[in-house]
């Protein structure tokens, strides 16, 4: 038999068995409900000659007694033996542990967040700033310390912001499971919202990526041809490219027709190419943009006996006024077939990726899809002291420094004239992977050495504005007729030929 009665403090006292076996302390949390919105729950007694001996509720008791203004309590008294004392308190104890989303769903209520519309819950939880720590939204700290008090959380204010802020987010998307991690014990709050930071990061480079795809193909872009020797390039210094990309000849490797005076690529001796070639990125770091990029694709020489061309060509271009980013290896699937006495068959080139000294570049990288092909928490290196550490990886990743294609492909260009040669064009996937990279639609690019146009292309159906440049006539207008061809008869062009 069970009933419920008003009981004064002065009556109540702790079961000398509960004492045994309880922590007799304060909890902030009771304290803060007793004192702003009073008892909600009555407390567990047995009657004895003594009074009324408290089984469940010796914190709620201690709260009243602290806070010093109440005066009675609601019981509810309960007709048992001593020898059950312990088994009933027990069995009122009985909890399940409160899974976090349901946390998170109280908490909703306390700041009054339930049934308001999603831009209002972010103002209220601060989440449009949510990197300034000292941001709590309209709702403010005050209002999320009292939650956390009445939640009986044992964290701080700002750490109940990070977990409503992975909360809200997980409502849209829930793929990574924080929520779900938090309450196992697999994430920290901390660590669950520097998850959630970097999913959202890489889901705005994402956006912006595809954004950028889509400008490429609406952009409107025009076409300019030089008949001219690119050891003088003064007369572009006007057009400021953002952008350059060639394959220079490369050294005694193949004569090509009309060269000039100077026949680069079949210099008597290596330096006097390397010096060739340095006054030749000299003239186009000149007439670049501040904010240029630069992409040189050059092959080693092994006639003779191996050079050291492209070791000793990247350190040309660091007297050149760049910066060198980074090299990528570009490895053929169908190398030549010439094999260097005592040596392997070569079938690797270097792509040098540069910058002019002190620019700030854009960048947005090639991605391939990730082995899962879905974001998701992986497990990194264990902490220093122990702790397990995760990152999140996306559904796609920037692609390596080591291009794999096929040399070339003589068909790329042939479709515009089969009467058309050229010894050795870039394959255009090279090409593209350096503009979609490092160009935004509307900057203007060049290729310094043009010949058959590959980069040329590449430049216009990526949204940029494309300049060639080539001393031999033939390649000139082999590129206008191809570039017509991409852009149509109404494109802007213009064609000069140097005097």
């Amino acid at each position: 038999m069970q009933k419920v009665e008003t009981v004064s403090l002065g009556e109540l006292q702790i079961h000398p068995l509960v004492s045994g076996v309880m922590n007799n302390t304060l909890y902030a949390p009771i304290q803060f409900s007793m004192k702003h919105d009073g008892q909600k729950t009555p407390i567990v007694v047995v009657k004895r000659e003594i009074g009324y001996l408290i089984i469940d509720g010796v914190l709620r008791y201690n709260a009243a007694v602290e806070l010093g203004n109440i005066e009675t309590l609601e019981c509810k008294i309960l007709d048992i033996s001593d020898e059950q004392v312990l088994d009933t308190r027990i069995v009122h104890n009985q909890k399940s542990k409160v899974h976090t989303i349901e946390v998170c769903r109280n908490i909703e209520h306390i700041l009054g967040l339930i049934g308001t519309e999603q831009g209002k819950r972010n103002d209220l939880l601060g989440n449009k700033n949510l990197d300034d720590e000292k941001e709590f939204g309209v709702a403010g700290q005050d209002r999320f310390e009292k939650a956390c008090i009445l939640s009986g959380l044992q964290f701080s204010a700002r750490t109940l912001r990070k977990l409503m802020a992975v909360h809200d987010y997980e409502k849209d998307d829930n793929s990574l499971g924080l929520i779900d991690g938090i309450n196992s014990g697999k994430y920290k709050i901390d660590g669950a919202h520097k998850l959630m930071k970097s999913l959202i990061d890489k889901q705005s480079k994402k956006a912006r990526r595809k954004q950028i795809v889509i400008d490429r193909v609406t952009s409107n872009v025009w076409f300019e041809l030089f008949e001219q020797s690119a050891t003088d390039l003064s007369n572009l210094k006007h057009l400021k490219p953002k952008f350059a990309m060639f394959s220079p000849p490369y050294w005694k490797m193949r004569k090509y027709r009309n060269q000039g005076e100077i026949m680069y690529g079949q210099e008597p001796s290596l330096q006097q190419y390397l010096d060739n070639s340095k006054k030749i990125i000299k003239e186009l770091v000149n007439v670049m943009d501040e904010n240029g990029v630069v992409v040189i694709v050059i092959g080693e020489a092994y006639k003779g006996g191996y050079k050291s061309i492209t070791s000793r060509y990247e350190l040309m271009l660091l007297d050149c006024g760049l910066d060198i980013l980074g090299v990528c290896e570009w490895v053929k699937l169908n190398p030549t077939p010439a094999v260097p006495k005592y040596f392997f068959r070569p079938a690797n080139e270097k792509i040098f990726v540069c910058k002019i000294k002190g620019a700030e570049i854009s960048f947005n990288p090639k991605m391939k899809p990730t082995k899962d092909g879905k974001s998701s928490v992986k497990k990194c290196h264990t902490a220093i002291d122990g702790a397990e550490r995760y990152f999140v990886e996306d559904d796609e990743t920037i692609i390596s420094n080591v291009i794999t294609t096929a040399a070339f492909n003589h068909s790329e260009y042939k479709i515009y004239d089969p009467n058309f040669k050229h010894d050795a064009p870039c394959p255009m996937e090279i090409y593209d992977i350096m503009v979609s990279s490092y160009t935004m639609p509307g900057d203007t690019c060049i290729d310094i050495h043009c010949g058959s146009g590959q980069g040329l292309e590449v430049f216009a159906r990526n949204g940029c504005n494309a300049i060639g440049v080539d001393i031999d006539p033939e390649s000139i207008e082999f590129c206008e007729k191809r570039m017509r061809m991409v852009l149509g008869q109404e494109c802007e062009v213009e064609l000069q030929t140097a005097a």
